[in-house]
């Protein structure tokens, strides 16, 4: 069995989660996402979600989810895994 690297223990939680992030455009416009998701875990410092948009490991993206948190929280992606073809698990510490 892999060895666990979490510092906290995440909570299995099933509940929506909206994000957003920005990009760089080809045409050097700033451009603006908002989407969302649904949580397979969450503790203080992370979470892992299922979204049907990949995301580049290194983005910064607020995340927003009343189920969880009063105010959104700002996550940068850890990791990004292709589920399905429509499908993408993602991992984010949040601070």
């Amino acid at each position: 069995m892999p060895e666990e690297r979490r510092r906290q223990r995440r909570d299995l939680i099933t509940v929506p989660i909206n994000y957003s992030y920005t990009y760089i455009t080809d045409q050097d416009n700033i451009k603006s996402v908002s989407t969302s998701g649904i949580t397979l875990n969450v503790s203080d410092s992370g979470m892992c979600f299922y979204t049907n948009v990949p995301l580049q490991e290194g983005k910064e993206i607020n995340i927003f989810s009343k189920a969880i948190w009063e105010n959104p929280k700002k996550g940068m992606v850890k990791w990004c895994r292709k589920i399905t073809e429509e499908l993408y698990r993602v991992g984010v510490t949040v601070t």
